[in-house]
């Protein structure tokens, strides 16, 4: 995202002292994930994509979203691009979430529905995959 700045940085969207406003954004992504990866700790589970987990996490950030830690990345780079203040940045948050949604997130929820059963099924039934 920085290279692209630097490099081809397109239409300046913001500037100082408004791109400080990434901040905001940065510090709530690495928040989301943090607490997060706090329950997953708490619940004896693996952070670890695909990997065999004992629980199924369905409080704290995981009752608004079934990827916290995901939507978390992607805030904090969204707040990165804030701060650049330029167009091209921007790609960094986009391509990041397509990533991991195609890369990750669709894989892991066969993953999960494979090892929870009816119990994920449900979950998956009331918590939206992203918010």
């Amino acid at each position: 995202m920085i290279g692209l700045h630097l490099a081809w940085p397109g239409a300046v969207l913001l500037g100082f002292p408004l791109t400080l406003a990434g901040l905001l954004p940065m510090a709530l992504g690495f928040g989301l994930a943090a607490a997060a990866k706090r329950r997953f700790d708490h619940a004896g589970a693996d952070v670890r994509p695909f990997a065999k987990t004992p629980a199924l996490v369905t409080d704290g950030p995981f009752r608004v979203s079934r990827n916290p830690m995901y939507l978390g990345l992607v805030l904090a780079t969204a707040g990165v691009a804030v701060l650049l203040g330029t167009l091209t940045p921007w790609l960094g948050p986009i391509l990041l979430a397509v990533w991991l949604d195609v890369a990750f997130a669709r894989r892991e929820e066969r993953h999960m529905q494979a090892l929870f059963g009816a119990d994920y099924a449900a979950y998956r039934a009331r918590v939206r995959r992203w918010i």
